[in-house]
């Protein structure tokens, strides 16, 4: 019973907060990016909440819990790369005054290149939708367990729509107050101490696993070095190209604060997250040696050393660590149909603009909860093959801000054909080099990049003669 409470309280709180929040917003601006005017602290919790997803916090757990000490990789990684992002590329980001990624690419190399972006990033972001509505029915579902499964995933994703819906970006900020907390609360404070006083603290973890599996102590031991470097920079790469944050970086009062907002939230808060989620699960493998599924070692460690009041709020924690980046992707994929995708064959003035995220919110969060629910394995298969739009993205993105001068539409077209084809083609023979699709897509890319760009550049003056 305890559980059920805690669960409509926080479903109640959420619901009550966004719609309150988001009663007021009247154009598809304030809609997208809260009208640009998202103070510092309002952004650096709903930055960190947003990129605290399933993946963040079952994710580094998950991997602590089956490979020990090496496990970190992905942690590390992941935090380096949104250190990455927030100094190489969100000030500049916000200095452009977009509001998606397509409309930047647009921006500086034209229609074509920004319509290919366009399709990859929405398949991309979609997957993620998918997943994480998944995620968040499968929480809900350990809250009560007479739900079925897809009745838990179309009860979240109404909550997720109803306040979204209403307010968007301005909803979403003002809830992720709530979901960091909780967040904070579970994986930085409570789990870890929980945890370290049932394994008699580090020396006793480390005595079990010397014990079981002393594999686990020694980094490399349990996962090869390439194969962790590999998947760090796999993770970090990217991680530097976040859909989830790129309208809140966008929403920031300036192009400082969103530099200042995002490398607040990732030194402040998700760094120590993703640490302390890999802590939890290190510790969980000193504990629950013969868990059936690595996955599962998070709420594992809820259910069998808290009490049931303490046990509810910690899986209220995990809900609210998926229901913030799920209510970010669906945001970022329905802006992107409503902009990028009908916005370019018709002009539509804001009221309409507006009213058509909305719809497409919805069309959006049904989908994900479709396919999300009926081909767990499509998700699957759809993040593999969305993998094209962060490799082609990562040297666009360095080359629009850093290479600017020699960037021009033919070789970025050309570059965005090499990431589809090494990446997936790579993909397709089985990875058979030890290093993830991705990263060998990303290398491809950016060679590319370089060489097409400089062979395909005209300077102004002859293209001015041409003409």
């Amino acid at each position: 019973m305890a559980r059920i409470i805690i669960a409509v309280v926080y479903i109640a709180a959420i619901l009550v907060i966004g719609i309150l929040a988001g009663r007021n917003v009247k154009t598809s601006e304030e809609f997208a990016t809260a009208n640009r005017g998202i103070p510092f602290w309002t952004n650096v919790f709903s930055m960190s909440s947003a990129w605290i997803g399933a993946g963040s916090t079952l994710g580094c757990a998950s991997m602590c819990y089956a490979y020990g000490v090496s496990g970190f990789y992905l942690a590390i990684g992941v935090g380096i790369g949104a250190m990455l992002s927030s100094l190489l590329f969100a000030r500049k980001i916000r200095d452009e005054n977009v509001s998606t990624i397509p409309e930047l690419i647009r921006k500086h190399l034209g229609n074509k290149c920004a319509d290919a972006i366009a399709l990859l990033s929405i398949f991309s972001v979609f997957s993620v939708v998918a997943s994480q509505i998944r995620s968040l029915g499968t929480i809900l579902n350990m809250f009560v367990p007479q739900l079925s499964l897809l009745t838990a995933m179309i009860i979240m994703t109404v909550v997720m729509l109803v306040y979204t819906v209403i307010g968007g970006m301005v909803a979403a900020t003002k809830t992720d107050k709530v979901n960091i907390i909780l967040m904070v609360f579970a994986v930085v404070m409570v789990l870890p101490l929980v945890a370290l006083i049932q394994a008699n603290g580090m020396a006793g973890v480390t005595a079990a696993l010397q014990e079981s599996r002393p594999e686990m102590l020694k980094v490399g031991a349990t996962v090869g070095w390439g194969t962790m470097i590999s998947s760090a920079l796999y993770f970090g790469t990217s991680n530097m190209i976040n859909n989830e944050n790129f309208l809140r970086i966008c929403g920031a009062k300036s192009g400082s604060e969103a530099r200042n907002a995002s490398l607040t939230a990732t030194l402040l808060i998700y760094v120590p997250y993703l640490l302390f989620a890999s802590l939890i699960g290190l510790v969980g493998a000193a504990l629950i040696p013969e868990l059936g599924t690595s996955d599962s070692i998070l709420p594992a460690m809820i259910n069998n050393y808290t009490g049931t009041f303490l046990g509810a709020i910690l899986l209220a924690a995990l809900l609210a660590a998926v229901m913030g980046t799920a209510a970010s992707v669906t945001m970022v994929c329905s802006i992107m149909l409503s902009r990028d995708v009908v916005g370019r064959f018709k002009k539509m003035d804001d009221k309409q603009t507006l009213t058509l995220q909305r719809i497409f919110m919805i069309l959006v969060a049904i989908a994900g909860l479709i396919v999300g629910y009926f081909g767990s394995s499509i998700v699957s298969i759809m993040e593999d093959v969305g993998a094209p739009a962060g490799a082609a993205l990562v040297p666009i993105f360095c080359g629009i801000f850093y290479w600017r001068k020699k960037m021009n539409e033919k070789g970025t077209l050309i570059t965005i054909v090499v990431a589809i084809v090494s990446t997936l083609g790579y993909w397709a023979l089985g990875s058979p080099l030890g290093i993830s699709h991705f990263l060998f897509g990303l290398i491809c890319a950016a060679i590319t990049m370089f060489v097409a760009n400089s062979a395909c550049y005209v300077p102004k003056q002859e293209t001015e003669k041409a003409d």
